[in-house]
């Protein structure tokens, strides 16, 4: 008989909360433990058929892990919740896995410090094939010494942080800088890297990639269709990251697993 994974959702009542819910659901083998969101959320109390497609439902949406156990928690929350999931993680010696973006560097810090002690992945995009393009980004870095890169991320008016971790995380690939300047509202450099945020409507999420070489100009796009990519990316790396020891993650040791 194949073992349940449990699970909690962290971040739940968000768009991408919403979405794990829906995409757990659809799994035999797992078993949501419950939602976590914040004290003020209207949702605190009910039960997660109040954010999922499921009526059926009933696992609880709560404030904070206390008293909870599970095998893995899986975190689209905000960075001001995100020290009270590693902790609970660390402490209970559960894996995590999260999407959490506009993170500090202590925080990020925080995460490195987890690998130490659980199995932790941490994404700024949980498609696949955005982690190929990433290691793609890092292929012209090393290969075309005269290139200059610029990339355009367009996302959902809802969308709180500015510029996306994805185009972050893209953009990381490309420079040996890691520390993000704003220029203005919706433009921003990491090292020489320019990027640009545009807030649009119910857009998933694109990202552009302008590559720039003295001969050529290569443009490289990937169009989020909806945010289920993300949500069932996010589900396929809990069921494999809680078969792995302790460390630090990235979507590239899936992809060579």
């Amino acid at each position: 008989m194949t073992e349940v994974l449990r699970v909690i959702v962290s971040g739940v009542t968000g768009r991408m909360g919403r979405r794990l819910v829906n995409a757990l659901q659809k799994q035999a083998t797992i078993h949501i433990v419950a939602g976590i969101t914040s004290p003020e959320n209207t949702f605190l109390g009910k039960p997660l058929s109040a954010v999922s497609h499921n009526a059926s439902h009933q696992a609880p949406i709560l404030s904070n892990f206390s008293g909870l156990q599970a095998d893995v928690v899986i975190d689209f929350s905000q960075s001001k919740c995100f020290d009270q999931v590693v902790d609970y993680c660390v402490m209970n010696e559960v894996a995590l896995v999260s999407g959490t973006t506009g993170l500090s560097q202590s925080q990020f810090d925080r995460i490195s410090q987890a690998g130490h002690f659980i199995p932790v992945l941490w994404a700024a995009n949980f498609s696949i094939n955005i982690q190929i393009i990433k290691n793609l980004l890092q292929v012209f870095k090393q290969k075309n010494h005269n290139g200059e890169y610029r990339i355009t991320e367009t996302h959902h008016q809802h969308k709180q942080d500015a510029p996306s971790g994805t185009a972050i995380a893209l953009a990381q690939s490309l420079s040996d800088s890691q520390h993000l300047m704003v220029v203005d509202h919706n433009r921003f450099t990491l090292g020489t890297i320019e990027i640009t945020s545009v807030r649009e409507a119910e857009v998933p999420g694109t990202h552009q990639i302008y590559c720039d070489f003295p001969n050529e100009t290569i443009t490289i796009e990937h169009v989020s269709k909806n945010g289920d990519l993300f949500a069932e990316g996010a589900v396929s790396a809990a069921k494999w990251l809680v078969q792995q020891d302790n460390g630090l993650y990235d979507l590239n040791a899936i992809i060579l697993a």
